[in-house]
């Protein structure tokens, strides 16, 4: 119970006490993110400026990665050097609604060694459909070395980080692809876990620990 309360008072508060003039940890920018991932070839494109107004991000990096008689998949790593006018990394599953999509599903998931992830990582699964088409999505946070699903417990560590290590950056992940006709989700899941294992070994060079 005395946690739940410091829990609530943290996430209350975190916009208020988080300062915005940290210096900015050394990194690389996610205009230099690799759009060549094992077999996987990206093409990066460039969100329109309503989004990014919308969005405060200060560097991101958006792609599709595809390989011979795969589905492409979208990869979206928004980073966020402080929060501004109170906020943090916007969360797909506020997002999604918005964008016309119905959320069927929704589960945390664990990617174990064999996808590719060391350590284990638990993401975000979110089925969504609209009209006649269906995409899977994966998504968590990277807030320092942490890596986290719960979008309240960004917001606690975006606290306490600011209290105690000087720290309020972080970033959202997010990997999508379609369900096309004569898939099971099954089949969207092992490309996404696949692309998963790709992302996150490089990671830390753009959003750092």
């Amino acid at each position: 119970l005395v946690g739940g309360v410091l829990l609530i008072v943290a996430v209350l508060a975190a916009p208020s006490v988080a300062p915005h003039d940290f210096p900015p940890p050394a990194r690389q920018s996610l205009l230099d993110f690799p759009l060549q991932l094992g077999e996987w070839g990206g093409a990066s494109s460039v969100m329109e400026r309503q989004y990014l107004d919308a969005l405060q991000l200060d560097d991101y990096v958006l792609a599709d990665y595809s390989v011979v008689k795969q589905a492409p998949v979208n990869v979206y790593v928004a980073y966020y050097q402080s929060p501004k006018k109170g906020l943090s990394s916007h969360s797909p599953r506020q997002c999604i609604p918005g964008g016309g999509w119905e959320i069927t599903s929704f589960e945390t998931v664990r990617l174990d060694h064999a996808s590719g992830t060391a350590p284990a990582l638990d993401v975000n699964r979110v089925a969504i459909q609209k009209g006649g088409q269906k995409q899977i999505v994966y998504y968590w946070f990277k807030q320092r070395d942490r890596w986290i699903t719960s979008e309240y417990l960004v917001k606690f560590f975006l606290f306490w980080d600011s209290l105690t290590r000087h720290r309020s950056d972080g970033a959202l992940v997010r990997l999508v692809s379609s369900v096309y006709a004569g898939e099971t989700e099954e089949i969207v899941d092992g490309r996404l876990q696949t692309m998963a294992g790709l992302v996150t070994p490089l990671l830390g060079r753009y959003v750092p620990d």
